[in-house]
């Protein structure tokens, strides 16, 4: 029970509090903001579960949704993840390898020395001119590279498979830009600012005559919450096709503290 003080008759209050529940489902016009400061209420308590959901299930964790995201491929983290700052001759070091270890093999840099890439380039060679004679030339160079590869490891050189495949880090936060978009800004019970952090202008907050619309226009934002097989990226669902009951008992909370408040004001207005 919250008490609104009001400075009036009875009838000038039912018929202002009739008007505020108006505007509340969008029949009249909300020209003070008071329903929409309710909205953003919702809304900021939305994105706020949105967001710590997001940080367990990046951790590999369980969301209060009850989603855990798949981890990430070991051949992604070897050869796409970015590096942070420092983080890929750590890894270097701990796997017993120097700054010698920096050649590799079809021109691309990689964790070999310059002896055991030349050895390398040396095996695929002839592996691939004794293939080549008795299988198509595509099939023939992904043999002589896999050989080539299993005699140099039995001599002890090491991939970046192996050495950079099993780092940990954070799903879906490489540049931080999705994440950002997914995090609550600044609100201040009447106002709302969206995230000036990269990625959240990119933001949608967006209040109606009768609710609010939250989410994202990060572009591949949708293939990761959706899944998109076809370029082989696994579903990782931050905005839930059914909302937990949890979250909906406190965006109800706050859209009831946040309506006692608008009211209180708008009626403060009237008296």
């Amino acid at each position: 029970m919250v008490d609104i003080p009001f400075r009036g008759n009875g009838n000038k209050a039912r018929a202002h509090i009739l008007s505020f529940i108006g505007q509340l489902t969008g029949r009249e016009p909300d020209n003070a903001g008071h329903a929409k400061a309710v909205f953003y209420a919702i809304g900021f308590a939305a994105l706020s579960d949105i967001q710590e959901a997001f940080i367990v299930k990046s951790r590999g964790g369980t969301g209060e949704d009850g989603v855990t995201w798949p981890p990430l491929s070991e051949a992604y983290l070897a050869y796409q993840r970015r590096f942070a700052p420092g983080e890929q001759s750590a890894l270097k070091k701990a796997a017993g390898l120097g700054k010698g270890h920096s050649y590799g093999v079809g021109g691309k840099g990689g964790i070999l020395t310059k002896a055991q890439s030349k050895r390398w380039k040396k095996l695929y060679g002839g592996n691939l001119a004794r293939l080549a004679a008795r299988m198509e030339v595509p099939d023939a160079k992904g043999m002589a590279a896999a050989m080539a590869w299993n005699t140099i490891k039995a001599e002890g050189a090491r991939t970046k498979l192996e050495v950079f495949g099993k780092r940990v880090v954070a799903i879906l936060r490489d540049v931080g830009i999705l994440f950002n978009s997914l995090s609550p800004g600044y609100f201040d019970g009447v106002t709302y600012d969206k995230p000036t952090a990269e990625g959240g202008e990119q933001q949608v907050f967006t209040a109606l005559t009768d609710g609010i619309v939250i989410g994202t226009n990060v572009p591949y934002a949708a293939a990761h919450n959706y899944g998109y097989p076809k370029s082989g990226i696994p579903k990782r669902e931050f905005l839930p096709e059914v909302v937990p009951q949890v979250w909906l008992e406190r965006w109800a909370q706050a859209g009831i503290e946040a309506l006692a408040d608008s009211l209180h004001r708008s009626l403060q207005g009237a008296a």
